[in-house]
């Protein structure tokens, strides 16, 4: 009876892992906690971005329960050297911005995706899409950016390149995503039928990256980012990476090697936040997507306006202590599955 009663524990525990892919960043910081005998090894491949956080001047001031706020950044980087991965000025942008808060209360999440083509301000330069601030300025211009617009205090940045993001996915073996309708991209002939797609890394770097065939283009591929990123962590727990050092020691060494993270950062925050996460369980983690207006052709750019009420009005829910609330009562949670077949 004890015995069964382990298992059975060992089984929440698994399911609550499970559910825990807030993003890439966040799914490697899991599997470092458990691999506490390489950390060393991992923590020096580990990327740092000394100025990624905004000076202080630029910061708001923190509020009196600030919890945290988490700044996940996803990079596309085709064709950057990896010297210049994250160099301001370079040609890479900015393909996934999430905001994750973590409450003073320790018992929710909150992932914000922020429309890569969100149209808005962008300090020392003309008005753009979102992800062009990190185009001109790197992460710190981006999180500057982030921070005006929110009103709220960074407290960490952390980047993830998308090559990177596809090594992770091979030393998994792959992930399998299950799709209600096919997709198919025209432009250049991608196509992922109905039913079970079996994702090698070059496969699954163009699902998260695909859009074209979708027919709410960027708002939709935040949702299948989302969804992705949890059929990853499955594979990750249950597909027995976790239990078989070699590929546990491939996983990582992909990871360590594609984050990015700022200068406050180091292997014991990452390993407290993954700490944090587990305790919070996987139905208190909650994504939501920034509310924007309709799109709109800027400079031949097609560009998502925002929506300032909305968009602030969920900033101050943040910043107040108010957000569980304001998404139930305004139904703003965007939670797709496709880890399972309906």
């Amino acid at each position: 009876m004890k015995s069964w009663s382990r298992r059975a524990g060992g089984g929440r525990l698994r399911r609550v892992l499970v559910r825990l892919g807030v993003a890439a960043t966040v799914l490697a910081v899991v599997a470092f906690g458990v691999a506490v005998w390489r950390a060393d090894s991992y923590d020096r491949r580990i990327q740092r971005l000394p100025e990624a956080l905004p000076s202080h001047a630029a910061r708001p001031a923190a509020a009196d329960e600030p919890g945290q706020n988490w700044l996940l950044l996803g990079s596309d980087l085709r064709g950057v050297p990896a010297r210049d991965k994250w160099r301001p000025g370079g040609r890479a942008r900015a393909d996934t911005i999430m905001l994750l808060h973590l409450p003073p209360d320790g018992r929710h999440a909150y992932v914000i995706s922020i429309p890569r083509d969100l149209w808005t301000d962008i300090p020392g330069y003309p008005r753009a899409k979102i992800n062009a601030a990190f185009a001109h300025g790197g992460p710190p211009l981006l999180a500057q950016t982030v921070q005006r617009m929110a009103g709220i205090r960074l407290d960490h940045v952390v980047a993830v390149d998308f090559a990177g993001f596809a090594r992770m996915t091979d030393a998994l073996g792959g992930v399998d995503v299950y799709l209600d309708a096919p997709i198919h991209d025209p432009s250049n002939g991608w196509s992922w039928p109905a039913g079970r797609n079996h994702l090698d890394g070059a496969k699954a770097l163009r699902f998260v990256r695909e859009r074209k065939g979708l027919s709410g283009s960027d708002l939709d591929r935040v949702k299948r980012q989302h969804a992705f990123l949890r059929a990853m962590a499955d594979k990750a727990i249950d597909g027995g990476t976790l239990s078989n050092p070699v590929k546990l020691d491939a996983f990582l060494r992909a990871a360590s090697e594609s984050v990015a993270v700022d200068a406050r950062t180091d292997f014991g925050t990452l390993r407290s936040l993954a700490m944090r996460l587990a305790r919070i369980g996987p139905d208190r983690v909650t994504f939501v997507t920034l509310p924007t207006g309709p799109s709109a052709w800027i400079g031949g750019q097609n560009v998502l306006l925002p929506d300032r009420q909305r968009g602030k009005e969920l900033f101050d829910a943040l910043a107040g202590g108010r957000l569980r609330e304001h998404v139930r009562r305004h139904g703003l949670e965007t939670d797709v599955d496709l880890s399972r077949p309906s």
